[in-house]
C-alpha cells in the first residue's frame, strides 16, 4: 500500500511535468480566445500558469502579467527559458483556500487547468471559495477553464459526462452562474487538449459592474 502510495505521489507531483508543453496548439488557441476579450485591460495574473507560456503572451501583448506556481521545478524552468519583460514575473505560491486572499488584484485573472486540483484537495466548497475569491481579485474579467473528464476531479466529481460538450457546457455554466452571476458568463469554446481530452472548454466571467 505503501509504496502505491508512492507511485500515486510521484506521478501528481512530478517535477518535470509541463502540461502546456504537450499542448502547444491548445494553448496558442486559448490565447486567441483569451486576448479577444481583454482589450484596454493592464494587468494580468495567471494562476496555476505552469510553465508560463500564456503568462508571457500576455507580458507580449503589453500587459504586466504575473505567474503564480506551487510547483518549483517547473516555475524554475519557467524563469529561464522565457524572454525576460520588465513587465514579466513568476512567483512560487500554493493556492489554499486561506491563502488565496493573499493574492494581488489584477484586471485579469486566469483560472486555467488548475480549479480540478482544489477540487480534488479541498472539496467542491473549499474549490469554488478559491474561484471565488478569484473572481473578487479580477478587476475586469476571470478566464476560466476545468478538465472534461471527472477522475480528474477526485472522489467527489461534478455531475457531467466525460468528454461531452452539451453537459460539460451546462454544468460549469450553472457553476459560474451561481458564483457571479448567469448574466456575467460566458462560453468561449473548446481548445485543443490532450489524447484522453481531446478539448478542453473555455469560460470567461465579466466582473466589471
Amino acid at each position: 500500500m505503501q509504496n502505491a502510495l508512492k507511485e500515486i505521489q510521484r506521478l501528481l507531483w512530478n517535477p518535470k511535468r509541463n502540461y502546456q508543453k504537450s499542448r502547444r496548439a491548445g494553448t496558442m488557441e486559448r490565447w486567441v480566445l483569451i486576448q479577444s476579450r481583454i482589450s484596454g485591460c493592464g494587468s494580468l495574473m495567471d494562476v496555476g500558469c505552469s510553465s508560463g507560456h500564456l503568462t508571457s503572451l500576455a507580458a507580449g501583448f503589453g500587459l504586466v502579467a504575473i505567474g503564480f506556481e506551487a510547483n518549483w521545478a517547473v516555475l524554475s524552468e519557467a524563469r529561464k527559458r522565457l524572454k525576460p519583460y520588465l513587465s514579466l514575473g513568476f512567483v512560487h505560491f500554493v493556492v489554499t483556500p486561506e491563502t488565496v486572499a493573499l493574492l494581488p488584484a489584477c484586471d485579469v485573472v486566469l483560472c486555467l487547468s488548475v480549479y480540478h486540483q482544489w477540487h480534488a484537495k479541498f472539496g467542491p466548497a473549499g474549490a469554488q471559495q478559491i474561484l471565488r475569491t478569484l473572481g473578487a481579485k479580477a478587476r475586469k474579467r476571470l478566464f476560466f477553464e476545468p478538465p472534461s473528464k471527472q477522475s480528474k476531479y477526485g472522489s467527489n466529481p461534478p455531475d457531467f459526462t466525460d468528454r461531452d460538450e452539451r453537459t460539460i457546457v451546462a454544468y460549469n455554466c450553472g457553476m459560474l452562474g451561481e458564483l457571479f452571476g448567469t448574466e456575467n458568463v460566458e462560453y468561449l469554446g473548446g481548445t485543443r487538449a490532450s489524447r484522453s481530452e481531446s478539448l478542453r472548454y473555455l469560460f470567461t466571467i465579466q466582473t466589471a459592474s
